[in-house]
């Protein structure tokens, strides 16, 4: 909580210096950001306890950086956020690296870097660059947010020139990271796996590949970009917390191994204040657990269409239709129909509006509408009742930024 606080308060010194721009720290840029949000569903649990509305939806961001020489740069940025169980408002280095920038078509970078995903990925923090107050979900899940957007380790990029073909832009990192096991949401997803209650009392992470190719085609506001990204070895310790059989006790430990290999194209068209934007999302994933079962397998596929119209400075709207397939070999549910579960759980549909209200530089509004169709992202823990199929969700958000 302390140090909470702490943030807190560097936090309004530094953006009360920006707006009266009366304190200056030489050579150091200093920016950051502030946000509450509210969620609110009319039937099932998703991201907070949304049925009954939930303010834990916020975030805060400072950051530090520096040019030591020409081609040297550092930073470093401090990060809290709360998101339903996920988060808890511990505040962490969010990312904290040197970059070395060579040439134009080649830079080094180490430290806690931040990892390509699709196009915002690298910026989603940064509340002011984007439409939505949620980004697609099929493609941006923003529950396992913490797991999926960083890794400690070393990286290389640049921009090649195409000359007429325009220009070619890459990153390829290799390194690791291990979420705080108290409040990550990626636990939270291996602990609602099951039918029953778990607990993950342990795990490492192995090596992390992470790559993106960017092509900006000479025609003005057209970009296309491939980003990979590969797990190796994810080790989990797991205890079930009832008991299972006769032969399986409650509180017994096991071990599984994880992997997982995903793969985003994306495309984006730009014409003056009209945006277009398509995501297409494919992952293979396979565990073994120790002892209770062969190796399995499956693949997801999940995909969205967005636009976006800012009609003044002022005023944007923005629309997105997403769909996720947790098991793309499962679409219609028949394998939840089998086991007795509604078969609405093998998707999640999601048609999204958003207004966005831009006060000044500092401040803006973003208040936004989901129709939903199915529960494929849902956690069972959070809605031990059930589920139902069809459903709203709203979302607003205000966000102060410097």
């Amino acid at each position: 909580m302390k140090s909470k606080l702490f943030i807190i308060v560097v936090f309004i010194l530094c953006a009360a210096a920006v707006q009266v721009h009366a304190v200056e720290i030489e050579g150091i840029d200093i920016h950051g950001f502030i946000s509450q949000g509210y969620l609110f569903s009319d039937k099932n649990n998703y991201l907070a306890n949304s049925e009954k509305g939930s303010f834990q939806f916020n975030e805060l961001g400072i950051n530090f950086s520096k040019d030591m020489t020409e081609n040297l740069r550092i930073g470093m940025q401090f990060f809290s956020r709360d998101l339903g169980e996920t988060g808890n408002n511990a505040v962490e280095v969010d990312w904290a690296f040197g970059d070395y920038h060579w040439q134009d078509w080649l830079g080094f970078r180490a430290g806690l870097m931040k990892m390509p995903h699709g196009f915002h990925n690298e910026t989603r923090d940064i509340d002011m660059l984007r439409t939505w107050i949620l980004l697609p979900q099929s493609v941006y899940n923003e529950i396992t947010r913490d797991y999926y957007t960083r890794l400690w380790g070393i990286g290389a990029y640049g921009e090649i020139d195409l000359k007429s073909s325009g220009s070619l832009s890459y990153r390829a990192l290799i390194g690791t990271y291990v979420p705080n096991p108290d409040n990550s949401g990626l636990i939270q997803n291996i602990q609602d796996g099951s039918s029953f209650p778990l607990e993950v009392t342990d795990f490492d992470n192995g090596i992390q590949y992470s790559g993106s190719l960017q092509w900006r085609s000479p025609f003005k506001g057209f970009r296309f970009g491939i980003t990979t990204y590969k797990q190796n070895a994810f080790h989990a310790t797991i205890k079930n917390l009832v008991q299972l059989n006769r032969f399986i006790p409650a509180g017994l430990a096991w071990q599984i191994d994880l992997e997982n290999l995903a793969t985003v194209l994306s495309a984006e068209y730009i014409q003056q204040k009209l945006t277009l934007a398509a995501g297409y999302r494919y992952r293979e994933n396979s565990y073994y657990v120790y002892l209770l079962s062969p190796e399995i397998s499956w693949k997801s596929e999940s995909y969205y269409l967005s636009a976006a119209y800012r009609f003044t400075d002022f005023f944007e709207i923005g629309s997105y239709y997403s769909i996720a397939y947790p098991d793309k070999d499962d679409k219609d549910g028949e394998r939840f129909k089998a086991k007795g579960q509604p078969d609405f759980r093998a998707w999640q549909k999601d048609f999204s509006v958003t207004v966005r209200f831009d006060f000044n530089q500092y401040w803006l509004f973003k208040i936004e509408g989901h129709l939903m169709n199915g529960v494929g992202d849902l956690f069972i823990q959070e809605n031990p009742n059930g589920f139902e199929k069809n459903w709203y969700l709203l979302a607003a958000k205000v966000t102060f930024n410097f």
